[in-house]
């Protein structure tokens, strides 16, 4: 073998490992990525899951802000509260002693709170002000993680309505 066939074949060899090691960078990237998307995604159905049922089964919502939900539960049981903290980008549950972390990671979440329409035959939604009124509750989030130095999203935003069931 001659100085330039080896550096021929040097070269060849060196290309070739630089194009398998960015697919793997790559490959890795997107698996992370994807690891990621599932695992924030099944957090936020968790979440919406104990909503939806909460909500749907309170006898009446007690108060509420943007940030945070408080009902009458059925059935004899304490108040559940949610609670989201910007600070700690937590969602909280509580109901009496209990404390449960149902969304971790959040960047953004808001409860929207509408009333019952009184226009018949119509579905249009109102907010309301006060939460005697309250028949829809309506809620915006975002979770993100840094994986590999990127913010990786589940989604733009997440979005769910929930019609409170339990009222007259």
């Amino acid at each position: 073998m001659t100085l330039v066939e080896v550096l021929v074949a040097t070269a060849i060899g060196s290309m070739i490992l630089v194009a398998a090691g960015s697919l793997m960078v790559y490959n890795s990237r997107s698996l992370a990525a994807l690891t990621n998307y599932a695992d924030l995604d099944r957090y936020s159905r968790t979440a919406v899951d104990k909503l939806s049922q909460d909500i749907r089964q309170a006898t009446d919502l007690v108060s509420f802000t943007s940030t945070e939900l408080q009902f009458n539960s059925s059935r004899g049981r304490s108040n559940i509260t949610y609670t989201f903290n910007p600070d700690t980008r937590q969602l909280v549950r509580r109901s009496g002693n209990n404390r449960e972390v149902l969304l971790q990671e959040c960047d953004s979440l808001t409860f929207t709170v509408y009333g019952r329409n009184n226009v018949s035959n119509s579905w249009d939604q109102f907010v309301v002000t006060n939460a005697a009124g309250a028949k829809l509750i309506k809620l915006n989030w975002t979770c993100s993680r840094t994986i590999l130095g990127q913010a990786l999203n589940t989604e733009s935003i997440q979005t769910a309505k929930i019609v409170m069931r339990k009222q007259d």
